[in-house]
């Protein structure tokens, strides 16, 4: 093998090179060291919430799995659960609360007006 590679060098070097773009040098500070940082995904607040729900989660888990008046206690609460969302009343009246929130958030754009006076003529 060649380990000289003095010529191959030279040769590189003594190649043309051509002038970069103007603005180049600036456009990359600008994509890389300048670029604005990006927001975190959560805020402080969302961070301690699903904190709190996982903490309540686990507890829930380490109760039901140790403790056998809370795990029957849950079971009948989930039964009596269920038996309400069989109810027709029940699905109805929720139906209904779930398309007056969707109406109200979807026509919340919307104001509502009533008619007022503003004073005597």
């Amino acid at each position: 093998m060649n380990d000289e590679f003095d010529d191959l060098d030279r040769a590189l070097f003594a190649l043309p090179l051509e002038t970069p773009p103007p603005g180049l040098r600036q456009s990359i500070l600008r994509a890389t060291i300048e670029a604005p940082v990006p927001e975190p995904p959560f805020t402080t607040f969302e961070i301690a919430a699903i904190g709190a729900a996982l903490a309540i989660a686990v507890w829930l888990v380490i109760e039901v799995a140790t403790n056998r008046a809370f795990s029957t206690g849950l079971a009948a609460n989930a039964i009596a659960l269920g038996r309400a969302f069989a109810n027709p009343a029940f699905l109805v009246w929720l139906t209904v609360g779930a398309g007056i929130a969707l109406w109200s958030t979807v026509a919340g754009n919307v104001p509502l007006r009533l008619p007022m006076r503003l004073g005597r003529p």
